[in-house]
């Protein structure tokens, strides 16, 4: 069983002694690690070395908090659109409704691409199906929110 799910607290611990960092380095850790906690926009911010490789350690594990993150990232800061819907759609499937909005919002972004934006348009519908319409508009108006403070952080470092 995972103790901790903050990652300062996982750096902590493996700073600790040599019996915590053999345990903190286990799949298990890293696959159960939670994020949530932390606005989803702050991973797009230029995260310090170890939190990104903490990241992409987490990803590898199959977390899925990780790759819901490390999607978005891809997506925006990257402009690897292939790959971070790739892990988008990869965490969806693991039960992520998060991935799924935001899977659903960057599809129906491409004006360019239809099958794109009828696909989006499906996952939507399905949403409305499936009662959550309403958390789909909330968390997208929570990420546009969190996006107006990333914007005023990232031009305050210019």
């Amino acid at each position: 069983m995972v103790t901790s799910n903050a990652i300062e607290d996982l750096f902590n611990m493996q700073a600790t002694c040599k019996v915590f960092l053999s345990a903190a380095r286990s799949d298990a850790v890293y696959k159960h690690a939670t994020m949530s906690y932390k606005p989803l926009v702050r991973f797009v911010l230029h995260p310090d070395r170890p939190k990104k490789r903490f990241i992409y350690r987490c990803v590898e594990a199959g977390n899925v908090d990780a790759m819901v993150r490390h999607g978005l990232e891809e997506c925006i800061r990257f402009c690897h659109r292939n790959k971070g819907m790739e892990l988008l759609a990869r965490a969806s499937t693991e039960g992520s409704v998060e991935a799924g909005y935001l899977r659903c919002g960057l599809l129906m972004c491409d004006p360019d691409d239809d099958e794109d934006m009828r696909t989006g348009v499906k996952i939507l519908q399905a949403f409305t199906i499936h009662g959550l319409i309403e958390s789909f508009t909330d968390f997208m108006m929570d990420l546009g929110n969190g996006n107006k403070v990333l914007l005023k952080e990232m031009s305050s470092r210019i």
